[in-house]
């Protein structure tokens, strides 16, 4: 784990402001100070506030959770218990609004009322009265609602906080056995997309649950106003919100299918960047991106489907709302009723309310409803998956002397069983598990563990356990962190350790040595480097019992020797020691032998008293040999160490990522805009959102000349004068014609507005993932060398999440609202000039402190995004190395480092939402303001104006009011969603490798190779990891290379497919491979990898996935490779776990048996592997490439000795090359003192 260095951070200053500094949010001020006058950086976070600490919210979760967890709506009920009662009483506060929408339409109205001509019964102080009142209810709601709203938004990050440390805790506690019924797609989907449904719920659902009432109240507060034309408003919304519902649950549903296939995607890519350079190696860039590019087509027809129902819930509410209104107001022409300015704005402010209600506040918060409810369930199915009785945690106390005792225990794993009737009793001593592939080895040191539940029997173990893996397990830590995993550093036993393990060789090596960060999975350190830190760590921890799974394998002779009687026979003396071996010579030291085969235990004891090596045995490697040397002759004080370990300011933040400063720059905005289409089709729909604009105000500003023209009805009508009344009836029906088609155009318009947007949003969406999945598959390696796969996955799962879901709708409503507010501005200033100065000041205000915020927002919004990639980093770590974790008892520090991130992550979401709703809090005062002064200037100046243009310019001043609201909170959000954007979109110009180059037919015919002065840097050494290497391997000719791990000895391989920028010349078959194309070179070399990989979907795939090969040709592979009787079907899906290292590595020499080039590499085939596959392997080299050109890279120096040449390396040195059999004469030389040291000269153990 990587521990920072401990930051003092100030404390939050709303733990100490007063109430009023609370409910008008003054306590932002000094972070917008901070954020006007620079970019602000994480440093400038504040401590998390003690309300969101992780580890308190993780405790009461995991309580309450216990408390439940039999129940099957368990997480309904946590949730319930955690903040449902809290919930209720914060919603009171907005009881407020909900009186304040209902007394507006009724102070709207008499304002409305006193400007008729004749009325007496308002005098101008009534009128003043009532404006006053009505902007004192303004800024009353104004407080209420954004601190409600804040404090919602804390709650919301509560229980996001709760349920991700809920589920870490765990996943922290699931055994190995159940690792294959989860993904990674599914934990890191929930974890970044899921919990952020409740803030959209709480926000959606309040104003749909308080509208709702107002809408209630509202209606019944007509019906007693204008009488039965009200009942028609009543039965449409009776009618249209069970509609709205039922939508919700549909949009719910097809949201849980785009969850589904979401997690599919980011399991898929997930796994390919995990094995990118394998892939690469093999050409599979074009087929993976495909599979991925399938995946996201899949998700996003779903999610366009989701959005178009949404879309069309809410417009057809608009249409509804539209359509009610115009037959409530015939309803009353028809009925007889006169129709007076104050009643027609009762009704317009009326139904001004629930317009937003059932149009936007209902579909949204139905949506958000079911979308929770969806979330929470996948949380709790997900939660139900890792709990589990059996912990798989190891003993950790102290006890006089280690056992292991199994009594007939018998082991099944998905039906089968992996062994049965197993006794054993071990206590101290050197224990050697031997046994063919896949006889279950490796499961039986996780059983030791306890990470397999045993099917009868009983097991007993007793002592400290530590545990060093066969795939080496290496934490995105330093190379010093890794080691220490969390145990106090004791600076002779970690020296120590450094010698046995031989590792202060290569730390030297290193610029930063020992503070070397390790990338995701150490794909930065060579795989013997790895698995020399991977049992160093295990070796450091002082246990009882020691469990090594085949680590000696991974390491050239020389080392595996001076580890084996130095570290394990030396070091480790006295303990019991669980040491998986294909090693047969290794049991003349071992006091116990177990051999696993065909499910059968079979062990016997050693009498080894005369093999033993002692403490005082003399060095077992000769001085004289440069490639290993004493560890120790280069040390260095505690003092000097503990500064090492403090001073790396080059790796300090772990999961830092280079954060953008300053606004989104216009060129995001414009690459937005061609990702959609291009300028033409945005303006194409620019122009639909004008021209429904235009309809709107041209619909508002015929409601005004229809309260005009019926007052003068009113007064004609009580005159003699026929002629002019006739005019005036014929003038209304012409109006009301206008009106009838201005509705059924805006509707049409709407619909089409809507449909072309989301389109535009479509595309974008499958554009940028295209761009963004294209550049990542084809980036150099140097990117994934220095770039950790959380960050990854965060900008494809968190980031992409933003465009796909968080921007259409705000954009959307965006252009409406600027467009609306353009109209709302005309029709206002149409009735009074002098009221454009009123507008003006409004603007000028927002711009300002708009400004002001964004330079705040806008950061806080990226360190939010940004510190949200350690939490994804940190699952995606965990996943890999659980054994591990849980064999050195580390899970609370493990977890501790976890929630330090997540609190921070926590602190820039807290101050992010203090600040946007500092910012909502002055908008809505200055709109009060706009309102108050609108109305203020009729009352005082405008005695003769009609009571149509006033009801028109202060229904306008509202509905600015509430667009601004809206248009606020979408600008802002947009905005700071647009970061999302930048972010992605960062990864479409990541440097990418430079595939153009020739495509030679017949090319290699020979398989003639030359290595001509060729240099390759690595960015962690401090020197080049080859140097000025020459040398000619002849066509058919077969190299072997040898060295110690981290000599270079599969960067020759890399250099060779060009995975890194080379100095000098490779040349093939005379041509110099910088000149070929990277696809073309790649596809006519074969490779069989050092770590064997298999990737999600069909065997063929994972073999053919070019489809060139018939079945025929492919199931003689798997003959060849003796997998043929494993595999039912080439159709099948199969998973990464369901197959040893062993067979895994035996498909991967099926995948070149069917390629049949003429140069061939193998890196460390025999890695891990017992005698009888090695002799198989053997044999299958041997026949089928004897006409190819072969690289050879073992530890093993027999898989070298039939070689026609032997490369010797050494720090990226040649050393020695040259036929084996005459460097075996040279008694002085490298070769022979290795070939003496693996067995082939004299007596010892490799």
């Amino acid at each position: 784990m990587y521990k920072k260095k401990a930051e003092e951070r100030q404390n939050n200053p709303r733990q100490k402001a007063n109430i009023i500094s609370k409910l008008t949010f003054w306590y932002t001020y000094d972070l917008f100070k901070t954020g006007f006058k620079r970019e602000l950086e994480e440093k400038d976070l504040y401590e998390v506030v003690p309300q969101l600490n992780t580890s308190e919210l993780g405790d009461r979760a995991e309580h309450e959770w216990n408390q439940y967890k039999e129940d099957k709506n368990a997480m309904f009920l946590v949730l319930w218990k955690m903040y449902g009662k809290y919930y209720c009483i914060l919603s009171m506060t907005m009881l407020f609004t909900v009186a304040l929408n209902v007394i507006r339409p009724i102070i709207i109205g008499k304002l409305v009322f006193f400007f008729t001509p004749g009325q007496q019964s308002l005098t101008k102080m009534n009128a003043l009265f009532y404006t006053v009142l009505l902007f004192i209810l303004q800024l009353v709601d104004v407080i209420c609602r954004q601190n409600y709203f804040f404090l919602t938004e804390t709650l919301n990050i509560k229980i996001r906080t709760a349920f991700c440390s809920l589920i870490y805790r765990k996943f922290l506690k699931l055994p190995v056995s159940h690792l294959r019924y989860i993904t990674f797609g599914n934990v890191a989907n929930l974890i970044t997309r899921d919990v952020s449904v409740f803030e959209q719920f709480f926000f959606t659902f309040t104003y749909a649950s308080t509208g709702f009432v107002t809408a209630i109240i509202s209606c019944c507060n007509m019906y007693r106003r204008i009488g039965s034309p009200a009942i028609v408003a009543i039965l449409a919304f009776a009618v249209f919100i069970p509609l709205q519902v039922v939508a919700g649950i549909w949009i719910s549903s097809l949201k849980r299918e785009t969850s589904k296939k979401t997690d599919i995607r980011l399991n898929e890519f997930r796994d390919v960047c995990a094995n990118i350079k394998n892939t690469k190696i093999y050409v599979w860039e074009n087929h993976v991106e495909n599979k991925i590019s399938l995946a996201r087509r899949n998700e996003i027809a779903i999610l366009f489907k989701m959005f178009i129902l949404l879309f069309l819930s809410v417009t057809t509410g608009i249409i509804v709302n539209n359509i009610t209104f115009y037959i409530v107001v015939m309803a009353n022409i028809w009925t007889g009723q006169t129709l007076t300015a104050e009643r027609m704005y009762f009704i317009t402010g009326t139904f001004l309310i629930i317009t937003h209600t059932i149009s936007f506040s209902i579909p949204y918060a139905t949506f958000s409803l079911f979308q929770l409810i969806t979330a929470i369930k996948r949380m709790q199915t997900l939660v139900h998956t890792l709990e589990t009785h059996d912990e798989g945690t190891c003993p950790v106390f102290q006890i006089k002397k280690p056992k292991v005792e199994f009594s007939n225990v018998k082991l099944m794993i998905k039906d089968k069983t992996v062994f049965e009737n197993v006794m054993l009793n071990v206590y101290t001593g050197l224990t050697l598990i031997t046994g063919p592939a896949g006889s279950g080895k490796s499961v039986l040191l996780l059983t030791i563990l306890k990470e397999f539940e045993i099917s009868e029997g009983k097991l007993l173990v007793e002592g400290r356990i530590s545990y060093a893996s066969q795939e080496p397990w290496l934490f995105p830590a330093t190379i010093k962190q890794n080691i220490l995993f969390g145990n106090k550093y004791n600076h002779k036993r970690y020296q120590e350790v450094l010698r046995v393990c031989d590792l202060q060789y290569d730390i030297d090596l290193l610029q930063n040595g020992d503070s070397t960060v390790v990338a995701d999975g150490g794909i930065n350190l060579s795989k013997g480097q790895r698995s020399r830190v991977n049992l160093a760590r295990a070796v450091y921890k002082d246990s009882d019992i020691y469990l090594i799974d085949d680590t000696l394998s991974s390491l050239d002779s020389l080392v595996a020797d001076h580890i084996f009687k130095n570290c394990i026979l030396k070091l480790l003396h006295g303990k019991l020691v669980f040491l998986v071996s294909h090693y047969s010579d290794l049991s003349h030291y071992a006091d116990t032998i177990i051999n696993l085969c065909n499910g059968n235990l079979t062990t016997w004891k050693n009498d080894r008293s005369d093999n033993n090596v002692q403490k005082d045995d003399p060095k077992v490697i000769p001085n004289n040999y440069n490639i290993l040397r004493e560890t120790d002759t280069k040390t260095t004080s505690p003092a000097s160490e503990k500064n090492k370990l403090i001073e790396t300011p080059k790796t300090y933040n772990i999961y830092g990522e280079l954060k953008k400063s300053g606004s989104v720059p216009l060129k995001i905005y414009m690459k937005y805009v061609e990702m959609g289409g291009g300028y033409v089709t945005f303006l194409i729909i620019f122009c639909i959102f004008i021209l429904t604009q235009l309809i709107v105000s041209y619909k508002d500003k015929l409601i005004s000349d229809w309260v005009n023209l019926e007052d003068k009805i009113s007064r004609i009508n009580n005159t003699v004068d026929s002629i002019s009344y006739s005019f005036l009836i014929e003038e209304r029906n012409q109006l009301l014609h206008t009106y009838t088609a201005a509705v059924v155009g805006l509707s049409v318009a709407t619909l089409i507005r809507g449909w072309a947007l989301f389109l535009f949003s479509r595309r974008i969406s499958v554009t940028l993932h295209k761009k963004m999945l294209k550049c990542i598959i084809n980036a150099s390696l140097n990117f994934f060398d220095t770039t950790f796969l959380g960050n990854i996955v965060n900008r494809f799962s968190k980031d992409l999440d933003s465009v796909d879901e968080n921007i259409p709708f705000p954009l959307h409503h965006l252009i409406a609202i600027v467009f609306e507010t353009v109209g709302n501005i005309l029709l206002i200033s149409s009735t009074n000039i002098k009221l454009l100065l009123p507008i003006v000041l409004l603007f000028v205000g927002l711009i300002f402190f708009r400004c002001i915020y964004i330079k705040t927002g806008r950061p806080l919004k990226r360190l939010d995004a940004s510190t949200k990639s350690p939490v994804v980093g940190y699952l995606n770590a965990t996943l890999e190395g659980l054994p591990i974790i849980k064999a050195f008892s580390a899970q609370k520090i493990i977890k501790e480092e976890f929630e330090t991130h997540h609190n921070l992550y926590n602190s820039a979401s807290y101050s992010h939402a203090a600040c946007m709703k500092a910012f909502a809090f002055v908008a809505d005062i200055l709109a009060s303001v706009f309102v108050f002064m609108v109305i203020l200037q009729f009352v005082i100046f405008g005695k003769d104006v009609l009571p149509g243009e006033v009801g028109l310019a202060i229904s306008q001043s509202f509905a600015v009011c509430i667009v601004l609201f809206y248009g606020m909170h979408n600008w802002v959000n947009l905005e700071t969603q647009m970061t999302s954007v930048e972010r992605a979109m960062e990864y479409t110009n990541v440097q990418k490798e430079n595939k153009s180059g020739l495509e030679i037919e017949n090319w290699p015919t020979l398989g003639d190779i030359k290595y001509e002065n060729v240099f390759l840097n690595m960015d962690n050494s401090k020197s080049s990891v080859l140097k000025n290497l020459n040398f000619h391997i002849k066509p058919n000719e077969k190299l072997g290379i040898v060295g110690r791990t981290g000599a270079g000895k599969s960067s020759i391989i890399s250099a060779l497919f060009r995975l890194y920028e080379i100095k000098g010349r490779i040349i093939v078959d005379g041509i110099d491979i910088k000149t070929l194309s990277l696809h073309f070179l790649r596809s006519k070399i074969s490779l069989i990898p050092q770590d064997p990989f298999l990737l999600s979907g069909t065997l063929r795939y994972n073999i053919d996935p070019d489809k060139l090969h018939k079945d025929e040709e492919i199931w003689n592979a798997l003959k060849t490779v003796q997998l043929d009787k494993l595999i039912s079907s080439l159709d099948a899906n199969i998973k990464d776990f369901e197959f040893s290292c062993t067979q895994k590595r035996l498909l991967c020499l099926a995948r070149v048996l069917i390629k049949n080039n003429k140069i061939l590499a193998i890196d460390e085939i025999v890695e891990h592997v017992d005698s009888e596959t090695e002799n198989l392997i053997y044999n299958i080299i041997e026949k089928q490439f004897k006409f190819c050109t072969i690289i050879k890279i073992g530890h093993k120096l027999r898989f070298v000795m039939d070689c026609d040449k032997v490369l010797v390396l050494d720090n990226g040195n040649v050393v020695e090359y040259g036929n084996p059999q005459i460097l075996l004469k040279n008694q002085t030389g490298l070769f022979y003192k290795m070939a003496k040291q693996s067995g082939i000269y004299g007596n010892t153990v490799f």
